[in-house]
């Protein structure tokens, strides 16, 4: 993991004050210009390194003597940015971002820009390696699953400590930032992509057990072959129907009954298919969802529909102006996975906002991070699910009366 904002061969200006000689050597070179593990440092390569007393002067605040800006936490948040400053004597890198009463408040990231760039690359190979097959045997076949989940956060979390032993000892080995990086990171390994012509991820049925147990007490639904209708063709769909199952919880955000037959859209309601004496007004404008599947509620009272014939997962037009669009997911696979990741961000999220556990930090929000990275995890296992301001998920992020995407 490399800078990229210096020319080759241009060796960059560096302030008189950062004296600490590691960190004159990095920020000359460049390699202190770089966005990853939700930090941004790009900036530091692009323009003259500044001070933090440069940054921050028309706020007036205080306590920023000796520090320098590198750059900020790639996220919002609520009380004002996060800069990710440098100590120019000791090299000590911090988040930082000023109080109420104008103090520069600080939490250490990393005992130094050297551990700072072993930190991060730590973090950006939790992705990398779950997404490829560097490192495994002909034939071999990686793990993923909740509990491939947990083994690459304990290995994770150790070679973190290896990269940067003083930051976990100064820290009581609750650093700020690393191990949430690290949760959110993980859940890549959650479930791998799916075979060529098969569902869009290799759902476990460890994983659908977990997603009903992460809202409390839950159960999975296996269904018989005799209870699936023949509509149900797309066979990835009916395996994942007959050996992984959904989850049955009450406080999970798609609601599957624990029993009773399967019925289509226009079974369920069929004031909006069949005229009648009623107003054409009131009829769907998505007539060809007659025939498909409600497999479970959804936020917002709407209801799940599975397309038996392609897989494909959509929500109807109940609302007045044809909205949600029709997509929700590429098929029950993508959607398992997505409400997966999505509640086990909340899950995170309700751990480290717990009053009994709160973390020791001034500046660092768990929830911060979580909420500035929910959307694009999310985005990146269905993209399509996101195209447009129509579509469900997006609705959902810009619905300011539920509160953020994650709460």
């Amino acid at each position: 993991m490399t800078g990229t904002g210096v020319e080759a061969g241009r060796l960059r200006m560096v302030p008189e004050g950062v004296t600490h000689g590691p960190s004159r050597e990095l920020l000359a070179a460049g390699e202190l210009c770089w966005s990853y593990a939700y930090l941004d440092l790009e900036a530091s390569g692009d323009e003259p390194l500044q001070s933090a007393s440069s940054w921050y002067e028309r706020q007036g605040v205080r306590g920023t003597e000796g520090l320098y800006v590198l750059g900020e936490a790639r996220y919002e948040a609520f009380e004002g940015p996060v800069t990710v400053l440098l100590d120019g004597a000791s090299g000590e890198v911090f988040l930082a971002r000023p109080d109420d009463d104008d103090m520069l408040q600080r939490d250490l990231l990393a005992s130094s820009p050297q551990c700072l760039i072993a930190l991060a690359a730590e973090i950006e190979a939790v992705s990398a390696a779950a997404g490829g097959e560097h490192g495994l045997a002909d034939g071999e076949v990686r793990p993923y699953g909740p509990a491939a989940v947990a083994e690459v956060e304990q290995l994770v979390r150790q070679l973190l400590r290896e990269a940067d032993p003083e930051l976990f000892r100064r820290t009581d080995d609750r650093p700020a930032h690393w191990e949430t990086a690290l949760a959110i990171r993980a859940l890549d390994w959650g479930a791998d992509a799916g075979g060529p012509g098969g569902a869009a991820y290799a759902v476990s049925a460890a994983l659908v057990e977990d997603l009903a147990t992460l809202e409390g007490e839950g159960s999975v639904r296996r269904f018989e072959e005799a209870e699936l209708p023949a509509s149900v063709s797309h066979a990835p769909t009916r395996r994942l129907l007959r050996e992984i199952g959904l989850p049955v919880s009450d406080r999970c955000l798609l609601d599957v009954e624990a029993e009773g037959p399967l019925r289509t859209l226009a079974q369920q309601y069929p004031e909006n298919f069949d005229p009648g004496d009623e107003d054409e007004g009131e009829l769907t404008t998505r007539p060809q969802q007659g025939g498909f599947l409600v497999v479970g509620g959804w936020m917002y009272d709407f209801v799940v529909l599975l397309d038996g014939a392609t897989g494909r997962v959509e929500l109807p037009d109940l609302w007045d102006d044809g909205e949600p669009a029709a997509y929700l997911h590429r098929d029950l696979s993508a959607l398992l996975y997505v409400l997966w990741t999505f509640e086990r961000l909340r899950a995170v999220r309700r751990e480290a906002g717990h009053p009994w556990t709160p973390g020791p930090w001034s500046v660092f929000e768990p929830s911060e991070l979580l909420d500035g990275a929910a959307e694009a995890v999310m985005r990146a296992l269905d993209p399509e699910a996101f195209e447009s301001e129509s579509h469900f998920w997006p609705i959902r992020v810009d619905d300011g009366h539920m509160g953020s995407l994650l709460e």
